[in-house]
């Protein structure tokens, strides 16, 4: 793998997500501008306005430059241990063993030097998180390309394991979490500790798509830049310059990608609620890659492949392939967030044990044995089901190892966060579960990154949700890796 191209690519793709940061709205993520950066920014506005349109254009300041240093120290980290798992021949997703060894640092590290690692590397995680949705959005793009689901019966028994999946898990986390604190007579969490986390959301680098996080300036960018390599990549094509085509129109579907992300992310969050942002931006760079293959004489199935090589070669890599390659940064970078809840999970070992421990067990074996009974006939969809309450991130990894498919096991993922994101609260509510701690462990557990990011409102809940996404995603990760529960695993789902 020439990972040191890809990683060039990726590097300019962080400092372009600085930038672009830079036009965010003030939102969970980020602090409001101050009042000198506000009117340094009108001014700009003021000089780009002409009678009948206002192009906003982000700013690299040096904001951005703090964000982009910070992100790319987790690219170089991120190479650093693909490196070096891949000389030791280590089968283990190298980046969930830079997040531990991260976190691990920061933990036996003297305060001082700790808390100085923690805010230098902060900006970086927000902005990876930031963006995290649509760094696997490339496994949805490329659906298509997988194998049928099968008969409309098998549709349907796929459906009920997904939704029939998240209840389990849900409930079984939530009410474990409230047996494990009666027997130990554990009181509220302290308030104090909670609103001090809840007010670092400015560093909160699990809020995955907060309402309305991009502004003009963002979209507009993104925007031009989508239709300005659009036109290149026809002009290239219908010149003949093969490479230079090749290279424009995966930079086009790349920017394109991001874009229609972006005008999904700025609905109304009614709107959000029910089609999410990674559909709507799906739905459009499909719409986008059609057009392309008809305006270039392709198909529809050689431009999806085309946006996926699975090559890391400069001359060869898609839009995919980069945002891909920006996964492996993100899943380190929730060291920060481990880090910044410590003393929390600490004071609450035995309740985020539990809800882990249940939600990682359960969900893996519980689905295995429900494919099986439920006689799914396809053997990849079974295999891809299994991490369907896993955050994407690692739910593409354990999808590797286990030899599912990754386009299917993400669309399972998907459809999981978005009913959770939807009725979780409504149904824990319905169920009488008002402790904090069960509502957030249960929903962090069963409905990964966007069910946590819809508690984002319940202060002393979401906390938890953010802990018990990133524990369970990593010990399903670890547990999958492991080739006695894997074997286990693997002969439960498919009877083998």
């Amino acid at each position: 793998m020439h990972v040191h191209h890809i990683a060039l690519i990726a590097l300019a793709t962080i400092s372009t997500f600085g930038t672009f940061t830079n036009g965010f709205a003030t939102s969970a993520g980020f602090k409001r501008p101050k009042p000198h950066t506000l009117k340094a920014a009108s001014k700009v506005r003021s000089s780009l306005s002409t009678s009948a349109v206002s192009l906003k254009l982000p700013a690299f300041d040096s904001t951005t430059r703090k964000q982009s240093i910070s992100a790319a120290s987790f690219v170089l980290l991120d190479i650093a241990f693909r490196t070096l798992f891949k000389a030791a021949n280590v089968d283990f997703p190298s980046s969930l063993g830079g997040c531990g060894f991260l976190f691990a640092t920061l933990l036996a590290l003297p305060p001082k030097a700790s808390s100085f690692i923690y805010d230098k590397l902060t900006p970086g995680a927000a902005l990876l998180a930031k963006w995290l949705p649509v760094f696997f959005v490339p496994s949805l793009i490329t659906l298509p390309l997988a194998d049928s689901i099968g008969t409309s019966a098998e549709l349907m028994k796929v459906v009920g394991i997904v939704f029939g999946g998240f209840f389990f898990s849900l409930l079984s986390a939530a009410f474990s979490v409230i047996a494990v604190r009666k027997a130990m007579g554990n009181e509220s969490p302290v308030k104090a500790e909670l609103e001090d986390l809840t007010s670092k959301a400015t560093q909160n680098v699990m809020n995955a798509v907060p309402s309305k996080p991009f502004s003009d300036e963002c979209f507009h960018a993104l925007t031009l830049t989508s239709v300005g390599l659009g036109l290149l990549t026809l002009a290239s094509r219908f010149a003949g310059t093969t490479v230079l085509a090749r290279q424009s129109s995966a930079l086009f579907l790349l920017a394109t990608t991001l874009s229609t992300f972006v005008y999904g992310a700025r609905l109304p969050k009614k709107l959000t609620k029910i089609i999410h942002p990674l559909l709507i931006c799906t739905s459009f760079t499909w719409a986008v890659a059609r057009a392309l293959a008809a305006a270039t004489g392709q198909s529809f199935r050689s431009i999806l492949k085309s946006y996926r090589t699975g090559s890391l070669g400069w001359k060869t890599s898609g839009a995919g392939d980069i945002l891909l390659f920006l996964l492996g940064p993100a899943v380190i970078s929730l060291a920060i967030s481990m880090y910044e809840k410590r003393k929390l999970m600490r004071d609450n070992l035995a309740e985020v044990g539990t809800a882990v421990g249940v939600s990682t067990f359960g969900g893996l074996y519980g689905t295995a044995l429900l494919v099986r009974l439920l006689d799914i006939g396809n053997p990849f969809l079974r295999l891809s089901l299994l991490s369907r309450n896993i955050t994407s991130p690692l739910a593409m990894a354990i999808a590797a190892i286990i030899g599912a498919d990754v386009s299917l096991a993400v669309s399972a993922v998907v459809l999981t966060g978005v009913f959770g994101a939807n009725f979780g609260a409504t149904i824990l509510t319905a169920l009488g579960i008002k402790d904090p701690v069960a509502r957030g462990l249960g929903i962090g557990a069963s409905a990964h990154g966007l069910g946590t990011a819809a508690f984002a409102n319940e202060k002393d809940a979401f906390p938890f949700a953010a802990i018990a996404m990133a524990l369970t995603a990593s010990a399903a990760t670890v547990v999958v890796s492991i080739p006695f529960f894997r074997r286990i695993l693997l002969q439960l789902a498919l009877g083998v």
